[in-house]
């Protein structure tokens, strides 16, 4: 382990199959597309972004990337969590801790594993996941040493409860989350037909009020096209909602977003006002070959001008755009279960996993 001004900040791990990175300091590796590509992990992995949003974190945030032959064969991200961890601080660039916890989950992405390793899928291979576990803990107590004290590994499926379960182990079951299938479908209606009749008639009826009104505007577009800086003022209204939460989200930084924005897997759903060009609301996705990931969703309030229903009209737009691009579906994360499941998105059961150290 390199520790510079006392942070926790690795380069290499001195196993030669293993590479502890920080993106902070360490430059993207050679093989980082190859590893995307392979694994389908989103724009949020992309190590651009996963520098932007380290630099803007309140911990250290590792990636560990197991290798076969120089090969990747497997990552992991976390958050290095210490005493030093404050919900109105940034992670210091000076000492972070030396006790602390491991916190496994996909960066800055709440619906999807923040691991991957190859030739494993939950529940079709019995131990392999339980492996993989503890061949990353080793990795981590040598790389943070004996004050590395545990793991808190996060979206867990129902088939991997029994491969972290264990004497000592906490295991308990998180928000579900919502996936939109759409595969089979053929149009916007077809999926509009598998809804309640009162949730389908309320949809076709927002429809035809938002696409009737000349003061809003409707598009789908790359990131790349986006305007970052009203982009992230719009975001911010997202964030100040969430107070349920032991530590509230960072307000969106226009730099981390520029960064996401660029990447060409990135799109949003956007509302806006044709001839002022104010912006509404907007749905930022997270392409992806089968199972795209609606990020954030964010409105101006309807005080302050925005307009009635526009959450329940996106579903519509994405379905029809998953739909139209030949998707598997769309991944629409968690919070608001039965408003979800309302709209044809099927809840899948999470879990989180406590797994000591010792």
């Amino acid at each position: 382990m390199r520790e510079r001004a006392g942070v926790v900040a690795t380069k290499r791990s001195e196993q030669p199959d293993t590479e502890v990175l920080d993106p902070r300091f360490d430059p993207e590796p050679r093989y980082w597309a190859r590893l995307r590509a392979r694994a389908g992990l989103r724009a949020d992995w992309s190590w651009p972004v996963l520098t932007a949003q380290a630099w803007l974190a309140r911990t250290p945030q590792l990636v560990t990337v197991f290798l076969d032959g120089g090969e990747p064969r497997g990552v992991v991200w976390a958050a290095w969590v210490t005493a030093g961890t404050h919900r109105y601080r940034f992670a210091a660039s000076g000492r972070a801790g030396r006790v602390g916890f491991l916190d496994v989950r996909s960066p800055h992405n709440s619906a999807v594993p923040g691991w991957w390793f190859a030739g494993y899928a939950p529940g079709e291979r019995p131990g392999a996941l339980r492996a993989h576990v503890a061949e990353y803990t080793s990795v981590m107590r040598r790389e943070l040493g004996i004050g590395f004290r545990g793991l808190l590994v996060r979206q867990l499926a129902e088939p991997e409860v029994a491969e972290v379960a264990g004497r000592f182990r906490m295991i308990r079951p998180i928000e579900p989350i919502g996936v939109l299938d759409t595969a089979g479908h053929r149009s916007r209606d077809d999926w509009l037909a598998t809804l309640a009749k009162k949730r389908r008639w309320e949809l076709r009826k927002i429809d035809r009020l938002v696409t009737g009104n000349p003061a809003i505007g409707v598009d789908v577009r790359t990131g790349a096209e986006e305007d970052v800086v009203a982009l992230t003022r719009l975001l911010r209204h997202n964030a100040d909602k969430h107070k349920d939460v032991p530590i509230l989200p960072l307000p969106q930084f226009g730099a981390s977003l520029a960064k996401l924005l660029a990447e060409p897997d990135v799109r949003t759903v956007t509302y806006d006002d044709p001839v002022t060009g104010r912006r509404l609301a907007v749905a930022l996705v997270l392409d992806h070959p089968d199972w795209p990931t609606f990020r954030t969703w964010s409105a101006l309030p309807v005080e302050d001008g925005g307009a009635r229903n526009l959450y329940l009209h996106v579903y519509g737009e994405m379905a029809h755009w998953s739909i139209a691009a030949g998707k598997q579906g769309v991944i629409v994360g968690k919070k608001m279960p039965k408003l979800k499941a309302s709209l044809g998105a099927r809840m899948v059961p999470q879990y989180a996993a406590a797994v000591p150290v010792r």
